[in-house]
C-alpha cells in the first residue's frame, strides 16, 4: 500500500480504490482522498468551506457507500472539492464529522476522471491486524 493509504486498481471500464487505515475513520478518509485524487487529479486544495456530515446505515459496507456518494453528490451539485476531513466519530455503522474544502476552480484545478457513481461490486471492508483495509470499485 503506498504512503498515503490508497491506491488505485483497474477493474475492466471501472477504477477500482484500495484503503487501509489504523482507524475506521483513516479508511473512510483515505478512500475519499482517493476519489478527490481521481476527480481533480493533484490539484491543491484551499480550505474555504466547512460542511458538516452524519450519516448512518445498516452495516460498514453501506456507510462506505453512503459516505462516498455523499461526496460525490457535493462535487456534482456544487463542485465542492474536499481538502481536508475531521471525522469526529465513526463506527461500523454511523459517521459523524466535518469536511473542509472549496469549490472547483478550473484556472486552478485539474479536471480528472469523470466518476459517475459509487459501485457495490467487489465491496469490501473488513477489519485486520493492524486496523482495516477497503476496496471499492467506481463507475467512470
Amino acid at each position: 500500500m503506498s504512503d498515503k493509504g490508497y491506491e488505485f486498481f483497474d477493474h475492466t471500464a471501472d477504477v477500482g480504490i484500495t484503503a487501509t487505515g489504523e482507524t475506521l475513520s483513516a479508511l473512510f478518509v483515505h478512500l475519499a482522498q482517493g476519489l478527490t485524487e481521481l476527480i481533480a487529479e493533484h490539484s491543491p486544495l484551499v480550505s474555504r468551506q466547512t460542511r458538516a456530515i452524519q450519516l448512518s446505515a445498516q452495516d460498514v459496507e453501506s456507510l462506505l457507500i453512503v459516505w462516498l456518494k455523499e461526496l460525490l453528490f457535493w462535487f456534482s451539485s456544487d463542485g465542492f472539492l474536499p481538502a481536508r476531513f475531521e471525522l469526529d466519530d465513526v463506527t461500523p455503522t454511523t459517521l459523524r464529522g466535518r469536511v473542509v474544502g472549496e469549490a472547483f476552480d478550473p484556472l486552478r484545478h485539474v479536471s480528472g476522471t469523470e466518476v459517475k457513481g459509487i459501485t457495490r461490486h467487489q465491496l469490501r471492508v473488513k477489519r485486520v491486524d493492524d486496523g482495516w483495509e477497503a476496496r471499492v470499485i467506481v463507475d467512470v
